[in-house]
């Protein structure tokens, strides 16, 4: 009994262990049930390091003895168990069997989860589990691959460091810089001021600087206008205050309605408006932009344009401005628009946003490689990750484009940045929208580079807190250090980005017009300062100005580029205008009455101040600047209106109707030329600022560094728009005496403006600072040189038009010569009291042609009555002396008519009334001594007129004929006594007995002839020996 009762008693403690043992068993698997949906919900929400903190966790459990799972109580552990079954079972067999036999020895099996169906089960869901981790890391690397790429949030970092960098350059230091504060501006014009005092004033460049601008006055005007200027300090003031250090708003009206771009455009032969860096066209829509990111303290944004009634924004009249804006209160100055790319003036609240969270939208990359590490494969995160991130695509290339496609495949890093293929597009798209979105991705990729180097970044998850909460010890927390593991790829792929994009603006600079060479220096030198700020650790900054070096003769490819665009520019104003001399308004001479020349004294608009006589110097008169205004013309009256006042069309005296007409030597053509160099040397002027600020050395030259470039600039431009001046005609024949003279008068008026421009351009060097102070009497030298290097091709050109004017004249009177004089008889056999038709025609001609020549200056002028008047006294000259015979070579080299023939007294008296007329029509002209030019004609036909003609021929009295007639000569002499056509008794006495008795002449009969000419030869025979 007492046997039975403790095999009972046994088998009661075995059950109760066994089901406690079974609850625990439960409760294990139930654990790892949940560490499992633990670690499946962690990695669904892309928390690797809490799902496989789970997965090892549920590992542990299942691989663990479960007697370490059974919670205590009874019987201890699973083994117990089983050992106490044993026994309790042989003891009954012993019992039955009588004790016969002997026990059997126990044997020791250690049990686990995993042998389990459940545990089997589990155990092949762990390395799922583990994978959908690691899948799941990789879609959120490729999301952040996708969101820096596709998505544009690196492009969008970039644009905002872009802004906030070229603004704080603009700005300068202290805010002294050209966007800086209004105090700078009048601080700069003050110490351009006494730049030029310092000069030498012997110099025309250096007087010129001082004319047209005075510090009280002028200075006051800009300063006001740059502090109403919209968007404040920044790019847009820098590039309003670098226009008006040039004198672009003293010079030109900018409330006429001109539009900027239409004179730095280039493509002038499509209909379609040009596009502008935006991909819009110009003026046309665009738009409006005037924030500049953070402001100084970093601590917000400044307000954009929509903010103008509450800050006053777009108060330019309040603010004291005089002058009308012509881009309004909303919107962009011109200039800004045409010096700024859009990327750093555009104010996106999304971009700056993009920027200052950026350190937190690495955690896809963190967390990624936290999931690859634990895991034990790091090695294959750096290489999806290398692939991914530092990759490149293959692009198109000339070759593929031919359909050869060779071996060596054309492959980019920036188009795997971006996204696009950048060998495609045109030059005009690279500019407005590639070469921006290059440089804001770049920005970006050095952003996020510079975020995932910083080694404190720690993955916090609710799991921790939780774990922390209940006790359990959580794991520890593991720290990145990526910033070591990738640098070096980081880098050298950052360096291939920086130099692929050099070569990209080296290779489009060829094609690029010179806005867009502006723009993109302005933008490339912004790009370099943010790589500084944004990831100042890389090595890749110690190379970054050679790697972004446009080329080393950029300046050289500007000059080129700025001379062609000038030579189009002003070849389309000249193909537009008239070619008629302007008129000068009432309105212009109204002001010119209150505008007295600098040291006269006289009565002064400006003169508030004092009562004293101004010593102002004279200010620029808007639209006609640097002595334009006073090129007037002297009007040329025409004699009729003197000697008969009712032949007048029009009333009033002749002085009122002389004032009425008053009209410029220029032609419209003229300010439109002088205002595109204007223009076109201010954008050089910024495209040589942007590259010296881009750390570009050029080569030393003399004038004082690049300063000596810009006037280089000026000269080259000034001499393709004399050249364009001159070709401004389709057809040599079908241009007239009015149009070349006119443009002789404009090339002229142009050569007179370029002292005034000269000095213009020397004071807004010296105001931006690129005259340094050691170098002032170099820079104006060179200056000076160059003024006379551009005077030089104007004169030559001045000269080429006043060649093609007497050629012009020339042509015209030969064909009036040749036209009345083809079958003219010089035998007339009578005598003519008015002169001959070709004589009338002839001297209408010049009356009327040089009634034209009122745009020339007055010695031009004198210098074309002198040709025109000698080359008809030297044709008709040919044509009375030439020997007869000539005829045929004449014709053969196309002489004209041919010489005369025959010629009796008669046709020589009246030969002598056409001298008198041509000589009273030179005297009508008012051009001193103009009828000298017929001297020699008129001496020819007196003395063959002279009844003593036989005693002077005669060789005794050589002095007493040179004296009286000292222009004649005895081979013309000689050859017209072979022409002499003798006159008979008859003919003689039927003369007498005319009307000409009181007019008598030489009429010599053929025998006298004959003896004549005898005469003549044997002296000629004698002067030869």
């Amino acid at each position: 009994m007492m046997l039975s009762a403790s095999i009972r008693l046994e088998r009661f403690k075995h059950s109760n262990a066994r089901a406690r043992t079974l609850s625990s068993m439960v409760h294990a698997c139930r654990r790892v049930a949940v560490l499992l949906e633990r670690a499946r919900k962690q990695a669904a929400l892309g928390r690797p390091r809490s799902a496989l903190d789970a997965v090892e966790e549920a590992r542990a459990c299942l691989t663990a003895p479960v007697s370490t799972l059974i919670r205590g109580g009874g019987v201890n552990n699973l083994d117990q168990i089983v050992d106490v079954t044993n026994s309790v079972n042989n003891l009954e067999k012993n019992i039955n069997n009588g004790g016969a036999n002997g026990s059997n020895a126990p044997t020791n099996t250690v049990l686990r989860l995993e042998d389990t169906p459940f545990g089997s089960r589990a155990m092949q869901l762990l390395p799922k589990i583990e994978n959908e981790v690691l899948m799941g890391a990789r879609r959120g690397l490729n999301r952040w691959f996708l969101s820096l790429r596709s998505g544009g949030d690196g492009a969008k970092a970039g644009r905002a460091a872009l802004r906030r960098c070229a603004s704080s350059v603009a700005v300068g230091p202290g805010c002294l810089g050209l966007g800086g504060k209004i105090q700078s501006y009048a601080w700069r014009a003050k110490n351009a001021d006494n730049l030029i005092s310092r000069a030498n004033q012997k110099g025309k460049v250096a007087r010129a600087a001082r004319a047209g601008y005075w510090f009280e006055r002028d200075c006051q005007r800009e300063a006001t206008r740059l502090e109403g200027s919209p968007g404040g300090m920044g790019m847009g003031r820098r590039a309003e205050a670098l226009a008006s250090a040039f004198g672009w708003y003293r010079c030109w009206d900018e409330s006429s309605g001109d539009e900027l771009s239409s004179f730095l455009k280039t493509d002038f032969g499509s209909d379609g408006k040009d596009m502008d860096r935006s991909g819009h066209s110009v003026g046309g829509g665009a738009l409006n932009r005037s924030g500049h990111g953070m402001n100084r303290s970093g601590h917000g944004r400044s307000l954009g344009f929509r903010a103008t009634s509450k800050y006053g924004g777009g108060s330019v009249a309040d603010a004291g401005m005089g002058s009308k804006r012509s881009g309004g209160s909303g919107k962009q100055s011109q200039w800004a628009e045409m010096l700024t790319p859009d990327i750093l003036t555009e104010t996106k609240s999304d971009d700056q946003a993009k920027l200052l969270a950026l350190p937190e939208t690495v955690h896809p990359v963190r967390r990624a490689e936290l999931a690859f590490k634990i895991l034990g494969r790091e090695e294959e995160f750096r290489q999806y990750y290398e692939s991914n991130r530092f990759g490149d695509m293959k692009i198109s290339s000339s070759s593929d484009k031919k359909g050869d496609k060779s071996k060596d495949e054309t492959r980019s890093s920036l188009s795997s940045l971006t996204g696009d293929d950048v060998s495609l597009g045109t030059d005009r798209i690279f500019f407005a929208k590639s070469l921006p979105h290059l440089c804001a991705s770049l920005i970006g990729f050095s952003a996020v580079e510079a975020a995932l180097e910083l080694d404190n970044f720690i993955d916090d998850d609710d799991d921790n807190a939780e774990g922390a909460k209940t006790g359990e010890k959580t794991s520890a927390r593991i720290m990145t250090g990526r910033g070591s593991s990738f640098r070096e790829s980081s880098e050298r792929y950052e360096r291939a980005l920086v130099t692929e994009l050099g070569n990209l603006l080296r290779k489009r600079a060829v094609g690029a017009t010179l806005v867009e060479l502006a723009r993109a220096s302005c933008l490339v030198a912004a790009f370099r300062s943010a790589l500084k700020i944004v990831h100042p650790s890389s090595s890749t900054r110690k190379s970054d100005k050679e790697l972004l070096a446009m080329d080393v003769d950029i300046i050289m490819t500007g000059l080129k580029v700025a001379q062609e665009e000038q030579l189009k520019a002003t070849t389309k104003y000249v193909n537009e205008c008239r070619k008629e001399p302007m008129e000068v308004s009432r309105s212009q001479m109204s002001n010119l009455r209150f505008n007295k020349s600098y040291g006269k004294g006289g009565i002064s608009e400006d003169a508030e101040e004092s009562g004293t006589p101004s010593k102002k110097p004279q200010e620029e008169v808007l639209n006609f600047p640097f002595g334009l205004s006073e090129l007037k013309q002297k009007q040329i009256s025409n004699s009729l209106d003197k000697l008969d006042p009712l032949l007048r069309t029009q009333r009033g005296s002749l002085n009122q109707i002389m004032t009425e007409n008053e009209l410029y030597t220029f032609s419209q053509s003229v300010p439109l030329v002088i205002k595109s160099i204007h223009a076109r040397v201010i954008v050089f002027t910024a495209f040589a600022l942007s590259q010296e600020e881009l750390g570009q050395v050029f080569a030393s030259k003399q004038g004082g560094g690049i300063a000596g470039y810009i006037f280089d600039c000026v000269e080259e431009c000034v001499a393709v728009a004399a050249v364009g001046m001159k070709d401004g005609y389709t057809h040599f024949d079908e241009l007239t005496v009015e149009q070349a003279v006119q443009i002789t008068a404009d090339i002229s008026a142009l050569q007179s403006a370029l002292p005034r421009l000269f000095g213009t351009i020397m004071r807004g060097l010296c105001h931006i600072g690129l005259v340094k102070s050691e170098q002032v009497e170099e820079t104006f030298e060179y200056a000076e040189s160059v003024l006379k290097g551009a005077n030089k091709s104007c004169d030559k050109q001045v000269a080429n038009m006043y060649s093609s004017v007497y050629e012009i004249c020339r042509n015209k009177i030969d064909m009036l010569i040749d036209f009345s004089l083809e079958n003219f008889s010089w035998v007339a056999r009578s005598v003519r009291d008015s002169p001959n038709a070709y004589a009338e025609s002839i001297v209408e001609y010049m009356r009327g042609t040089f009634q034209c020549l009122g745009p020339m200056d007055e010695g031009s002028r004198a210098g074309l009555h002198f040709s025109c008047c000698g080359h008809v006294a030297e044709r008709l000259v040919k044509i009375l002396t030439d020997p007869a015979d000539d005829l045929e070579r004449r014709r053969a080299g196309g002489g004209g008519i041919a010489p005369v023939s025959k010629i009796d007294s008669f046709g020589l008296r009246n030969l002598a009334t056409d001298i008198a007329h041509f000589e009273a029509f030179a005297d009508s002209t008012g051009v001193g001594q103009l009828r000298e030019c017929f001297n020699e004609l008129n001496c020819l036909a007196a003395a063959m007129l002279d009844r003593d003609l036989p005693m002077l021929l005669l060789p005794d009295n050589y002095q007493a004929r040179r004296k009286k007639y000292p222009f004649l000569s005895l081979e013309k002499v000689l050859s017209i006594l072979e022409k002499y056509a003798g006159t008979g008794i008859g003919e003689k006495l039927m003369a007498r007995g005319g009307s000409v008795a009181s007019k008598e002449f030489l009429m010599l009969e053929k025998k006298e002839v004959i003896q004549l000419t005898k005469i003549v030869k044997v002296q000629l025979g004698s002067q030869n020996v």
